[in-house]
């Protein structure tokens, strides 16, 4: 255990105190993956004005977690049934998704690029996951599910099935994509972390913590994985690359542009501490697959 002390200012405020860090034995690795990628409206990604026409070409990813606890996979990405040739295909994706939606995504995975692939090339199967985390239901997130779903568990927050899923966020989350599979829930508790003090301890030892990070979707999580002192934040689609919490770019793709807002200034604050590791978002063009320890 590593106890430091700190002293920073927030707000023009002065705060003092000490912080516990855990030292896992064995350490954790963070393994980026690239399970395709979306061709959205620029707009979309990082709003502002632009043209409807004006696309940008951004990855999808997945994250493997190599805990103690066991292998932890965050989000999915695309299935092969959505690009079965690798290429985008407009015919392919109109059999998952709505037009609305295959129209809005053209998706396309690459060759060897599924999750499900990237994973059987380490030598790892479904049923080896101990457990599948889920960040939101958006079919980007969790369109693998119908390669993984033999994971020992999957998991969500209560907040994005009970409430995203009945609300206007459902235009963009296809129940048939996630509803079939056994998907255990938990609710968030009221904690020191994140833009609205809503997080949960994964394990009871602060290595992992999923934060609530709303405006995308309400029920949406980034995770804080942490050991030795150090951190990796991921940030799911509170933001949409580096530059979103740079330059305060609140993405155009939501329903609560204030939510959004207030995310990525936490984003950005965790972003500019001495600790943190990495801070990644999930569709970074800049962020290029790697191999993160702790």
């Amino acid at each position: 255990m590593d106890i430091r002390q700190y002293r920073c200012y927030h707000q023009g405020k002065l705060y003092e105190g000490a912080v516990v860090f855990l030292s896992i034995s064995g350490g954790i690795k963070i393994h980026v993956l690239h399970c395709g990628c979306v061709s959205l409206p620029r707009r979309a990604a990082f709003g502002g004005p632009a043209l409807p026409a004006r696309r940008v070409d951004l990855p999808v990813s997945a994250y493997l977690i190599e805990h103690p606890q066991g292998l932890i996979l965050v989000d999915t990405g695309w299935s092969r049934e959505i690009s079965p040739r690798g290429v985008y295909a407009p015919e392919a994706v109109r059999r998952v998704l709505p037009r609305r939606l295959a129209d809005f995504y053209r998706p396309r995975v690459a060759p060897g690029q599924t999750a499900c692939e990237q994973l059987e090339a380490m030598d790892i199967s479904p049923t080896d996951l101990d457990l599948i985390l889920l960040t939101h239901l958006d079919p980007d997130h969790v369109s693998g599910l119908k390669e993984l779903s033999g994971a020992k568990r999957l998991l969500m927050a209560e907040e994005e099935r009970w409430w995203t899923a009945r609300t206007v966020y459902s235009l963009r989350q296809p129940r048939a994509m996630w509803e079939p599979y056994p998907i255990d829930t938990f609710w968030y508790k009221g904690s020191p972390i994140g833009p609205n003090r809503w997080a949960r301890d994964l394990f009871g030892d602060e290595s992992v913590t999923l934060v609530n990070v709303p405006g995308h979707t309400e029920g949406m999580f980034a995770l804080i994985i942490k050991n030795r002192g150090r951190f990796v934040l991921l940030s799911s689609d509170a933001a949409f690359s580096s530059r979103s919490w740079r330059e305060m770019l609140v993405p155009g793709f939501g329903f609560n542009p204030k939510a959004q807002e207030k995310s990525l200034l936490w984003l950005r604050e965790q972003s500019r501490l001495p600790d943190c590791a990495a801070c990644i978002a999930n569709h970074d063009p800049a962020e290029k697959p790697r191999v993160i320890e702790l």
